[in-house]
């Protein structure tokens, strides 16, 4: 019997020996597929953090990318970041990385936020901004052509922490401005100033858009609710959508009634002086200022020696309204009212003389 026990052993020798293997190989497999112990520090030829992207897409998962980094053309790079596991429950999701140019007073325009009063921007050493889905950052003027770089993140699910979302973004413009030798970012991403509500809220009267002295008396359809929604003003990077409470649904009441934009950023003030360029001017309190050629905005100085960037848009509610009620005054006449209360709130003064 001592000699049957003694030749079973290596038996299980040999089987726990093959055990341990199976559990290795297991691990490795799984750390490999649903995790990223074995992922590179930063995907995409080096502009994407792993870790940030972790951290930005939800649920837990293994990243993978598709791209090789910067394009020979700095303006065709694109690059894809995902996440995905075998492990039901976990997180999946994709990012994608773009740089291109765009008309520096179009930057806060809804191709690259999807709602901008819902929206949430940075300035200082970077300027950008944030929603659930988008994100961009400008790269430093020597990495523009004929017209400002940015560099622009979307995904495709929710976003919720857009803190480190925007310090994905910048920190992917970094990697960009300096892979492409044309400028480093310097310091860490600005807080994202969020908008004052999730949700519109009621105007209220002499104060619309937190504006000191703008009114919508007289100006919508007699006995429609206004409701705004957008940041706090004043502020380095601002915008204010008036949405009319009316019987218009779908995509006219998404766009809204009226759309304000300002900002004393010098960054964006750079963007929009580069392209499309900019005209002398009389701005509504007759000071001298900078017209955005073929744009709806203009750039005016202020007593401390600094600039303001003042636009106003209509959205489809305006046109629809205008429509039916034939006392509602013409667009350029939302102008002048905005720009005197904006550059009073964002204390931009007229230069004396």
């Amino acid at each position: 019997m001592s000699t049957a026990v003694g030749r079973t052993r290596p038996v299980w020798k040999l089987w726990a020996v093959v055990a341990v293997l199976v559990v290795m190989v297991a691990g490795l497999l799984h750390a490999w597929r649903n995790t990223n112990v074995l992922t590179e520090e930063r995907l995409c030829g080096g502009l994407v953090s792993a870790a940030q992207a972790d951290a930005v897409l939800p649920g837990g998962g293994r990243l993978d990318s598709e791209g090789d980094g910067l394009d020979g053309d700095l303006t065709d790079t694109v690059c894809r970041v995902g996440k995905s596991s075998v492990v039901l429950g976990s997180g999946e999701g994709e990012l994608t990385v773009r740089v291109w140019a765009e008309r520096g007073d179009e930057l806060l325009g809804i191709e690259y936020l999807s709602d901008l009063p819902e929206a949430s921007f940075f300035s200082g050493a970077v300027t950008g901004g944030v929603d659930a889905y988008k994100g961009w950052a400008l790269l430093p003027e020597k990495c523009w052509t004929d017209q400002p770089v940015i560099v622009r993140v979307s995904s495709s699910e929710r976003i919720p922490d857009r803190a480190a979302f925007a310090d994905l973004t910048t920190d992917t413009a970094r990697a960009v401005g300096a892979r492409a030798g044309c400028g480093d970012l310097p310091g860490k991403t600005g807080k994202p100033v969020p908008p004052r509500s999730e949700a519109a809220r009621p105007v209220t009267e002499g104060q619309v858009c937190g504006l000191d002295g703008l009114t919508v008396r007289g100006r919508v359809p007699a006995g429609t609710e206004v409701l705004e929604a957008g940041q706090e003003a004043p502020a380095d990077v601002w915008t204010c959508e008036l949405t009319l409470d009316d019987e218009t649904g779908g995509s006219v009441r998404a766009d809204g009634f009226m759309k304000y934009t300002a900002f004393r950023d010098p960054q964006l003030l750079a963007a929009v002086r580069k392209a499309p360029g900019t005209i002398k001017d009389r701005a509504p309190d007759g000071r001298e200022a900078e017209v955005v050629d073929g744009g709806p905005g203009m750039i005016l100085p202020c007593a401390d020696g600094g600039a303001l960037y003042l636009a106003v848009a209509s959205g489809q509610q305006y046109r629809e309204a205008s429509k039916l009620h034939a006392d509602l005054p013409r667009r350029d006449a939302y102008a002048e009212p905005f720009v005197k209360a904006a550059a009073q709130t964002f204390g931009c003064a007229a230069p004396a003389g």
